[in-house]
């Protein structure tokens, strides 16, 4: 009886020290605690839960790989992806997986959290204000500018160690995982670098970020439109005025071309154009009226756009 219970005891010390080996540069210090307490939470299989979801991506990354010897691009991504993932664990995320310059991470998951929404918003705040740092810094030493695209999303997800009894990964899978996806790279067509989904935004602390209503769009390979938001800072950030008239007149005029007032929409959109002369989002929008067949519009016209690209 002596030599099973000390046996048990190896054993669970055993389990305990490689959860704690395979975890914990992945997910916060407070989470992996839970989890050596119930070890069943990492149990394969799948668990279908809400969560949310964010996917960071490296803008022209190849075009910067280019301008950088092997030796400076590992240095430099090495720091990048550091200081990204020190700060997905400090909002009680956890890293899902890295794919070369790319990050995916997930929000209430293993332990389910009630806030996850706002903490992977925030989390994107914080990741954008690093990097403006790292950014600075790099310039100085001569390095390519570096811009990073987040995009997130909120919805019904599954979520366990996928795959075989010899190889498995913790990570999540659904169709709100793939929006979260489309959304990083649709910053693109926006000039934007932080997209969030309608359904993140329906699960934020109202009041708590400073939001913009930029588009109803409809990714490929989907056939629902969804309204997105750009997140440009909290609510406690001062601001400058120019930007708060732009972002206002932007949000006016997307919400007239929502109600078929497209000479009133142009004007804003123009507005735009004359505080941020370059602004991709409000071109897109004065290109689109002018293209649109505003005469023999459906009955079910919802200002949506189909986008062609991942």
């Amino acid at each position: 009886f002596l030599g099973l219970v000390v046996c048990v005891q190896v054993l669970t010390i055993k389990e305990r020290t490689f959860i704690k080996d395979a975890f914990s540069k992945y997910i916060p210090q407070k989470v992996l605690r839970q989890i050596l307490k119930n070890p069943e939470i990492l149990k394969r299989g799948g668990e279908e839960r809400v969560m949310t979801v964010l996917f960071s991506d490296i803008a022209g990354f190849t075009t910067i790989s280019e301008k950088m010897t092997p030796t400076e691009l590992v240095s430099l991504l090495n720091k990048y992806l550091t200081a990204m993932t020190n700060i997905v664990l400090e909002e009680g995320g956890i890293i899902d997986k890295f794919e070369g310059d790319s990050v995916m991470a997930e929000f209430g998951a293993p332990i389910p959290t009630q806030d996850h929404a706002d903490r992977a918003v925030l989390a994107g705040i914080k990741m954008q204000r690093r990097l403006k740092e790292l950014r600075s810094k790099w310039i100085s030493r001569g390095l390519p500018k570096v811009e990073a695209r987040v995009g997130i999303n909120t919805g019904s997800m599954v979520i366990g160690n996928m795959g075989s009894d010899q190889v498995f990964d913790y990570t999540v899978m659904g169709d709100a995982v793939n929006l979260a996806s489309r959304l990083e790279g649709a910053n693109k067509l926006y000039g934007t670098f932080l997209m969030i989904s309608e359904y993140t935004f329906k699960d934020l602390t109202p009041g708590r970020f400073r939001l913009r209503l930029l588009d109803v769009i409809t990714v490929k390979g989907k056939s629902k439109a969804v309204k997105v938001y750009e997140v440009y800072g909290e609510t406690t950030e001062e601001i400058n005025s120019n930007d708060l008239k732009y972002y206002q007149s932007y949000q006016d005029g997307f919400k007239a071309y929502l109600n078929q007032e497209f000479s009133s929409a142009t004007k804003l959109f123009h507005n735009c154009l004359s505080l941020k002369p370059d602004d991709l989002a409000s071109k897109l929008m004065v290109d689109r009226i002018e293209k649109l067949d505003k005469n023999n519009l459906s009955k079910d016209w919802d200002g949506s756009v189909a986008l062609t690209s991942k």
